[in-house]
């Protein structure tokens, strides 16, 4: 090995000083490269012997820069300790150690100091190197140096990168100095490590391969979420991965890794990465894998949402929009599956959940121009709405009315700056379909016109005439003054009918001393007529049903009030009178 000091001193000297370290590297190099060199030949020579393959493997591992050929012929495992008894008893109590070193520092510096996982008992120990420099110079300042927030920020830019930065996956220090300081070659050096890591694991016959590559997978996974961006080589082992995957192993980690796709052309995504996965998900035909899909779904959209907005000017191009309101379209079709086949108040809400991304997706401030607006599928609308679910008729309700504000903002002319593109436009007839929805609603909760086709835009929530004609016949023959159109309105749906009367009950409570009878239920025009007639409660029709909807409200049952409200004008206005 050459004289380092020496040459040191005499170059210090010279005009190309500027060049040292430079050359030092080089030098370096060749240098280690010279010394692998007959090990290499022996490992020609003898074949696949175990133990010069851990060596090489070793080098390979520490020493990325050099190139030490194909060491992956064999499957050494990495040298083991020869009492592991006794290393693991070592790694207990400086585990130990460190956890009660790291209790003892304050809230803001115990992500301040560099990671260490000097157990051997790790997951990930033996896998990911930890941060450690060994190129500081006099002047500069090594991560294992910062002891606190206060240092990290003052010694930022005087600050060495370690030698393996792919130890960034498993240190929040590393990771907000990458992130402060981030260069295009830093991300090329993490992503051909972890080429290396995954390519060796997929030519790997070793049992223990699937757990090793889960726990990295679990690693990259926390590196990402922090830097909101799936490394290029994660994304193409978990490609090449997806086709021969059998949907169950690691299911989480890969799902959660794969929501940070980036956004491309629709086409090239569904082929490369969504339609294999599909195919491996729902090879089971369970219920839960079509869940877990449609999740998969909603959190693409949210971390796409959060892609758009962290961009300098957040308008989506037209390829992104055509890829959003595709995927949008195309999760919708999944969930009108998974109400079909799982008719239960978890599987709607997951459908739900889905539509509440959507709905938040369309309506934010700078995206709205741009994101189209795509309307769930009529059969999802009416499936969700005679539910017996509160909370779900609440959310479905409360998706609607940021529907009907998107389609108003888009659809408003108002003068926009160069830079910020046009108002969108709709067709007609799709804008007058979401409009039947929301004349089927208020006509079944509000009007008391439930089934209606009449009116404009009216659907009718799609019943056949025929059902409708049978439903009436089999109301009529129980003998009662109710009328089907009657049935779902709040005072006689079984979704609102329970809190309508307690709302009257609560009035008549406070006036007790200056009632003579209470109303027996349920609350219809005729009947608060009559009531206050028999000497109770004075309240006009109109009053009962903006209570009702107030009542609500502060049950924390929202979505119906915001949709009358936005749906019918005169509503919001007399709840202004009211208030004043």
């Amino acid at each position: 090995m050459a004289d380092y000091g020496l040459r040191r001193a005499r170059e210090s000297k010279s005009p190309f000083a500027t060049l040292q370290p430079a050359v030092q590297s080089a030098r370096y190099i060749c240098d280690t490269a010279s010394a692998l060199i007959p090990w290499m030949e022996l490992t020609r020579q003898g074949g696949s012997e175990p133990t010069l393959i851990g060596l090489l493997r070793v080098f390979k591992d520490y020493y990325p820069d050099v190139i030490v050929g194909e060491v992956n012929s064999g499957r050494a495992s990495v040298f083991t300790h020869q009492n592991p008894e006794w290393r693991q008893r070592l790694g207990e109590i400086q585990d130990l150690y460190v956890q009660r070193t790291k209790d003892g520092l304050p809230n803001g510096q115990k992500t301040f100091k560099v990671t260490r996982q000097v157990s051997s008992r790790g997951r990930n120990a033996s896998v990911l190197p930890e941060v450690y420099t060994s190129r500081a110079h006099e002047t500069s300042v090594t991560l294992e140096e910062i002891e606190n927030v206060h240092d990290f920020i003052q010694k930022l830019e005087r600050i060495e990168p370690p030698n393996q930065l792919v130890a960034v996956i498993n240190d929040p220090l590393l990771q907000k100095f990458l992130q402060l300081r981030s260069s295009e070659s830093h991300s090329k050096r993490v992503d051909n490590w972890l080429m290396a890591f995954f390519e060796d694991q997929l030519q790997s016959t070793s049992n223990a391969g699937e757990r090793q590559i889960l726990d990295m997978l679990d690693s990259v996974l926390g590196y990402t979420r922090h830097t909101k961006t799936l490394p290029v080589s994660c994304l193409s082992y978990l490609k090449s991965m997806i086709p021969t995957w059998n949907g169950v192993a690691g299911r989480r980690v890969v799902l959660a890794l794969l929501a940070y796709t980036p956004i491309v052309s629709w086409d090239d995504l569904y082929s490369s990465t969504f339609q294999p996965l599909e195919e491996a998900l729902l090879d089971d035909g369970t219920n839960n894998s079509q869940l877990a899909l449609l999740a998969f779904y909603k959190t693409v959209l949210d971390q796409w949402t959060v892609f758009l907005l962290s961009q300098t000017q957040p308008h989506p191009t037209r390829s992104a929009t055509t890829t959003i309101i595709n995927l949008t379209n195309h999760a919708s079709a999944l969930a009108l599956t998974i109400i079909q086949n799982n008719n239960t108040i978890s599987a709607h809400s997951s459908v739900l959940s889905f539509y509440e991304t959507t709905a938040s997706l369309i309506t934010h401030p700078l995206l709205k121009p741009t994101v189209r607006i795509a309307i769930p599928p009529a059969e999802i609308v009416y499936s969700l709405l005679f539910t017996t679910s509160l909370s779900t008729v609440s959310r479905l309700c409360a998706i609607l009315a940021l529907h009907k504000k998107a389609f108003e903002l888009a659809m408003t002319p108002k003068a926009t700056h160069a830079s910020e593109p046009e108002a969108q436009s709709y067709p007609k007839d799709y804008v007058n379909n979401f409009n039947g929805y929301l004349m089927d609603v208020c006509n079944c909760f509000w009007r008391s016109r439930a089934f209606n086709t009449t009116d404009p835009n009216a659907l009718g929530c799609l019943l056949p005439p025929s059902t409708i004609q049978t439903l009436e016949k089999y109301i009529s023959s129980l003998d009662t003054n109710i009328s089907l159109p009657n049935l779902f309105s709040v005072s006689y749906s079984p979704v609102f009918s329970r809190l309508a009367i307690k709302y009257v009950r609560e009035l008549e409570d406070s006036s007790e001393e200056q009632i003579e009878r209470r109303h027996a239920g349920p609350v219809t025009q005729t009947s608060l007529k009559q009531l206050e007639k028999d000497g109770g409660l004075s309240l006009p029709w109109a009053d009962y049903r903006l209570g009702v909807l107030e009542y609500l409200e502060c049950q924390g049952v929202d979505g119906v009030g915001e949709l009358m409200f936005n749906t019918m004008k005169h509503l919001m206005t007399a709840r202004e009178k009211a208030k004043a």
